[in-house]
Parts: C-alpha cells; sequence; structure tokens
C-alpha cells in the first residue's frame, strides 16, 4: 500500500471511530425518566385500603407518564416485608412503596423492622389520612359504642378485635377508653373483616374504606370512628369520643416512598405527580365517599412526620407497656 493510500485509510478510520465513539458529554447522557415499567409495592395483601389506593394511584401514573405501572403485594410482619423489599431495591426510580404509618411506629410496637425508615427510604409525598372504624359482628351482642366500652370495662379481655396489625390503634383504643379488648392481629384488613363477619371475633377495627361495604351490606355494625370528627363516609356513625372515650383523635396515614439514594429528580417528580393526584376532582371525590381523606406533602415534610411519630409512638409504648401484650 502506498503511503498516499495509507495517509487516507488511516485518515478514513480517525473520521469513523470519532463518529462512532461518544463524547464524555453524550455518554453521560440519562435516558429520560420513566424509560421502563414502575413498580408500587404494597406492604399488605390486595383487597385493602392500601392496595386500593395503590391501584388508583397506580391508574394516575400510568396514565401520565406513559409506561406502565405495576402494583405487587408483599404482605407481612406488619408491612416489614414489603418495606424491607423496597429498602433494598435498586434506587434507579423504578420501585416504590405505598408505605404507612407503621413505618415510623413498628420501632416501637414490634415487629421491629430490619432498617431504619428514617434513613434508609427517600419521602416523596403523602397520599392521604384514613380515620379507623370501629365496627361489630353478629358475635357482639352488644348495642352502640358507649355499651361495648361498659361492658368491656366490666369484663377486661372478653371481647375480641382484629385487625390488620393496627397494634397502636387499639392499643390507644384500649387506653383512652379505659378497656382492654383482646386484640388479634390479620396480615390485612379484608381477612380481619371476615373474621369479624364470620363470627370469630367481636369486633373489628380498620379504616373505614376497608369496612365501608360490609357496613352498607348489613355484614357489620358501625360503632364508632376514632378521628376527632365524624367521616363523611359515614354521616350518621359517632366518634369515640362522642361515646365515652376520654381522647380519641387518631387516624393513619399513607405516602409514597422510594429507596435511599432515588435520584432527586425522579423524587421531584413523583411528589409533583402526587399533589395532581390528589387535586383531581374525579379521584378526590371518588376516594372520599370511600372514606380516604386525601392530602399531600413535601418529601421534607414526609420525613418530620415519620419522626415525629416514631417519637410519639416510643413514648406511648413506654407510657402504657401493658397494653402491647398480644
Amino acid at each position: 500500500m502506498s503511503d498516499r493510500r495509507l495517509a487516507r485509510y488511516a485518515g478514513t478510520l480517525a473520521c469513523f471511530l470519532a463518529l462512532a465513539t461518544p463524547t464524555p458529554q453524550a455518554a453521560a447522557q440519562p435516558r429520560a425518566w420513566p424509560a421502563e415499567p414502575i413498580t408500587l409495592v404494597v406492604p399488605y395483601a390486595p383487597g385493602g385500603t392500601t392496595d386500593r389506593l395503590a391501584r388508583e394511584y397506580a391508574d394516575y401514573l400510568r396514565e401520565h407518564l406513559k409506561q406502565p405501572v405495576l402494583v405487587q403485594n408483599r404482605p407481612g410482619a406488619s408491612t416489614n416485608i414489603g418495606s424491607d423489599y423496597v429498602v433494598k431495591s435498586k434506587p434507579d426510580g423504578y420501585t416504590f412503596l405505598v408505605g404507612i404509618d407503621g413505618l415510623a411506629t413498628n420501632q416501637a410496637t414490634g415487629p421491629v423492622p430490619p432498617f431504619d425508615p428514617a434513613m434508609d427510604l427517600a419521602p416523596i409525598s403523602l397520599l392521604t389520612r384514613v380515620p379507623c372504624l370501629v365496627a361489630a359482628g353478629p358475635k357482639f351482642k352488644g348495642g352502640d359504642a358507649a355499651e361495648l366500652i361498659k361492658l368491656a370495662r366490666t369484663d377486661p379481655e372478653k371481647y375480641s378485635i382484629s385487625s390488620a396489625s393496627l397494634i397502636l390503634q387499639v392499643g390507644m383504643l384500649n387506653r383512652g377508653s379505659e378497656m382492654r379488648l383482646s386484640h388479634i392481629p390479620y396480615k390485612g384488613g379484608a381477612q380481619a373483616a371476615a373474621d369479624a363477619m364470620g363470627g370469630q371475633v367481636d369486633l373489628v377495627i380498620a379504616n373505614v374504606p376497608v369496612l365501608a361495604s360490609f357496613v352498607r351490606s348489613g355484614k357489620l355494625r358501625a360503632l364508632a370512628v376514632t378521628s376527632g370528627k365524624r367521616s363523611d363516609a359515614f354521616p350518621d356513625t359517632p366518634t369515640m369520643l362522642e361515646s365515652g372515650m376520654s381522647k380519641s383523635d387518631f387516624s393513619n396515614w399513607y405516602g409514597v416512598f422510594g429507596p435511599k439514594g432515588t435520584p432527586p429528580e425522579v423524587v421531584e417528580r413523583m411528589a409533583a405527580l402526587s399533589r395532581d393526584f390528589v387535586r383531581d376532582p374525579v379521584i378526590n371525590k371518588r376516594l372520599s365517599d370511600e372514606g380516604y381523606q386525601l392530602e399531600s406533602s413535601t418529601p421534607q415534610a414526609l420525613a418530620e412526620l415519620i419522626v415525629r411519630d416514631a417519637h410519639n409512638a416510643s413514648e406511648f409504648v413506654k407510657a402504657n407497656p401493658g397494653l402491647f401484650k398480644q
């Protein structure tokens, strides 16, 4: 090969390599998010309040992100199994947790999670608050909530109450009314309600959306709500405060979290979508009628809520250790 042809060949090869090899700036360009399906992990069995909310939220994300959004149920250990799965997931913006206040309170009430929710998750936004409803099945022969309080004070631990591991809430219910109901935890609210309807337990405490259809169909009897005011879903049902409970104003909250290290731009985008989700008038009306009280937050506010609730739960358990025997 002549020197001239060799030089021409070398020049052509150099041009080809320059075009084929990305510059550092081009190589560093990330894929636009989201570029693949997203998974929402629900730490409860299908059919409960968290699952219902997550599926509504998934539909909204699917519509606005133009990507499949899958709901994956991972129940067990009072939500620790599903939450820990997200903690250990790759923080790439494709796995999220629809978490509950148990993230903050399990450290105090047990089972203690194998992670620190304040350090190992990326808070994104609150989605809703939901009051609890105390309802009676056919096994309970008493009348209203006021009579329940009287009976349970007279005969401690005679009456059983099921829940989806709402350990702290049952403790607060017992403490505020000076009752001693025997608590039987389940993996999900639907299962807890089924045993109340079947007569295996006297009562059930669950979020309003879980019990709404059973109460409206007559399979369960609503006794009281645990919030400070009556629920829009059941305006004729009194609060526990109205029924003689000295302290009663607690609701459960639900929020969205990613693994620690989730890209800030993804957290920001998901927080904005969550804010728009709770403001959507059609979604808000539909879920409000079921007992949800939609509410968003900043990531920082959700982080502060975790820390505050963890502290309050710890102080309550320390002051009332006997209430948490299961």
